[in-house]
């Protein structure tokens, strides 16, 4: 008869299945994680049984905030898997052994942003959060830009900071390259086009068929957004992959929620 620990180890390495990927525990951090994407991506996280916890980035205690505190009250209702970190997002955002991390962080009503707040928000401070990031140990990144994001567009008149415009689409462009200079061995940039049941979306955009749109211009719900971003982190996450992958359009993000 085999003794105690022999048996132990026995039975522990008959348990190892050749090519098949145990599932490891994680910490994650989102910065917008209040926005109408972010809540999706954080409810998307939890859902997640190998989540251990969620550190939320904020600019502002968020203990007032009614709809964020109903989010926490009914996904985490012990109070151990949501952490709520209040900093300046210019200055160090995380702590250490984070592994992966989202950024949704956006103007939200971009057409009433001056030129030099629009940058900050939407690039300059995922820019410093990419980097805080890197140097918490985070090894899959995933941030949403926006379709026709280009650093090389230029600022249009007619369209100032709007939404599709030049200026605002050169801004996701210095977002992505920021971004991209952290060097994270993982990188997901999604770029969404128009986010169906945002309350920034207007709703004349709910009525336009996909079917007619190319692709990249398709649309998709903030949920189901959501839940592609957050898939296709985790399971880059959990099989290792490296590299920079970009998927632009509402029906392909969304799509990958649902990919094996």
């Amino acid at each position: 008869m085999l003794g105690s620990a022999a048996a132990a180890a026995a039975s522990s390495s008959s348990s190892v299945v050749p090519g098949v990927i145990v599932a490891k525990k994680y910490i994650a951090s989102i910065l917008g994680g209040t926005g109408s994407v972010g809540k999706n991506v954080l409810r998307s996280i939890l859902a997640d049984q190998q989540c251990e916890k969620v550190i939320v980035i904020s600019r502002r205690p968020l203990d007032k905030d009614d709809d964020f505190q109903k989010l926490v009250s009914f996904e985490d209702p012990t109070g151990t898997r949501i952490i709520v970190k209040v900093c300046d997002p210019l200055d160090e955002m995380i702590s250490t052994n984070t592994n992966i991390a989202f950024c949704t962080i956006g103007h939200g009503s971009s057409r009433n942003a001056t030129k030099d707040d629009l940058m900050k928000v939407d690039a300059t401070i995922p820019g410093k959060f990419a980097l805080a990031c890197k140097d918490a140990g985070v090894s899959h990144y995933c941030i949403m830009t926006a379709t026709g994001a280009d650093i090389n567009s230029s600022w249009n008149f007619f369209t100032r900071t709007g939404g599709g415009g030049g200026y605002y689409n050169h801004v996701k462009g210095v977002a992505e390259k920021l971004t991209l200079d952290a060097n994270i061995s993982y990188t997901y940039i999604a770029q969404p086009a128009a986010l169906l049941n945002s309350p920034h979306t207007p709703k004349v955009f709910d009525y336009v068929p996909n079917s007619i749109l190319p692709m990249k211009h398709t649309s998709a719900t903030i949920n189901d957004i959501a839940k592609g971003m957050v898939k296709t982190t985790i399971d880059a996450y959990q099989n290792n992959r490296t590299g920079v992958v970009r998927i632009t359009g509402g029906i392909p993000i969304s799509l990958s929620s649902s990919e094996e």
